[in-house]
């Protein structure tokens, strides 16, 4: 039988009238994946996001269908972290299943991992409908053809291999869970970081608060993804130097990569485990 895909939104939610899901729906179903549309993944009439219990009460339903077998989040923006309460992890972790998602979904893929039991991916799947290498890297990977979905180019900044559970996401929005019971622990995990907008300025500060709270010093390693707005401005070298010198722990991995962020063909992060190995830069 056909795997079915549950296409839902956590976040802000789409505009009623864009064509992207029905693109989307058309390459799933090219790859002989079935499709099932949760209404809350569309803005209200009045272009707001849907109401958070309403999108909490979706994503639960596709968590608790036996036809489903996976989960594709497509939304982004500031919403998602007003589910969460709404959310029951216990029953969840039940009928745990794959869930893809990026961006403001940070909020949702760490405690869907830590108390869901929840093998969760940072990719964002709108763009298998309008990036043909991306298209290319997942229908691959569902023919089991290779795995080069999961592979991307890294460089170290420091140490030479990282390896473990991953945990964080986007820099910004995975502080919102501080000091919320689900608050990611990152003792022994890779923390991965990677940001579409934002100044130099604005980094460093979320860097400082991610030091303050202890994330580095209590990780196994640090993964650097994409930073949109620094790449665009040539700022990552600066970026890079910033990350050394707040951490300033020169035993601690840290690797770098513009392939996992927002970018449409980017590649996708398991966050079960990953192993890197290599040389500095």
């Amino acid at each position: 039988p056909r795997s079915t895909i549950a296409l839902v939104g956590s976040s802000d939610g789409l505009p009623r009238d864009s064509d992207t899901v029905s693109r989307l729906c058309a390459v799933l179903e090219s790859l002989g994946l079935h499709t099932v549309i949760f209404p809350s993944l569309y803005q209200t009439a009045a272009g707001k996001p849907q109401p958070a219990e309403r999108r909490a009460a979706d994503i639960q339903a596709a968590f608790a269908d036996p036809e489903v077998d996976a989960l594709f989040d497509l939304t982004g923006g500031d919403a998602a972290n007003a589910i969460l309460p709404h959310l029951d992890f216990k029953e969840i972790a039940r009928c745990s299943k794959p869930f893809f998602g990026y961006s403001d979904v940070s909020v949702l893929l760490n405690p869907l991992q830590d108390f869901g039991d929840v093998p969760v991916f940072y990719l964002q799947a709108r763009f298998l409908a309008s990036c043909s290498a991306a298209k290319e890297r997942f229908a691959r990977w569902i023919q089991q053809q290779d795995d080069a979905l999961f592979r991307f180019h890294y460089a170290f900044l420091q140490g030479s291999s990282l390896s473990g559970r991953v945990c964080g996401g986007n820099i910004r929005c995975t502080l919102k869970l501080t000091g919320t019971p689900w608050q990611p622990d990152p003792t022994g995990r890779v923390l991965f970081l990677e940001s579409y907008s934002g100044s130099f300025a604005r980094m460093e500060t979320m860097l400082h608060q991610y030091r303050q709270m202890e994330m580095f010093s209590r990780c196994s390693g640090v993964l650097l993804g994409n930073f949109s707005e620094l790449a665009e401005k040539q700022q990552l070298p600066m970026l890079y130097r910033l990350v050394q010198d707040i951490i300033d722990d020169p035993a601690l991995p840290i690797a770098v990569t513009t392939e996992l962020g927002h970018q449409p063909e980017a590649h996708c992060l398991a966050y079960e485990g990953i192993r890197l190995e290599g040389s500095q830069l």
